[in-house]
């Protein structure tokens, strides 16, 4: 399996209602990562690249680093663009998720 197949089953496939709440609760979240993380058990990725995976995950959904992004590089608001925030959160894991899986 490729690591961005297993971003996109955990991200998506694997996510509920109740981890939903992860930008607000720390436990929501990490219940979140846990799940997020089994599809990287069978990609070949070595510990370490999982753990910086499942890090960077917890840290940009838990934090906004989506919405931060927006702001500092000051992108259409979200009322403007509903999606962007969306786009612009996905794109920044599977390029961290790229970067790792290529070391």
């Amino acid at each position: 399996m490729t690591p961005i197949l297993a971003h996109l089953i955990g991200d998506f496939l694997f996510q509920n209602d109740f981890m939903q709440k992860k930008t607000t609760s720390h436990w929501h979240c990490f219940v979140h990562i846990i799940f997020y993380t089994l599809p990287f058990l069978f990609t070949g990725l070595l510990w370490w690249q999982i753990f910086l995976i499942a890090l960077q995950h917890y840290l940009q959904d838990r934090y906004g680093w989506a919405l931060v992004w927006q702001t500092w590089t000051r992108q259409t608001p979200a009322d403007k663009y509903p999606m962007g925030r969306f786009v612009v959160d996905q794109v920044l894991h599977i390029v961290f998720i790229t970067g790792i899986a290529s070391l």
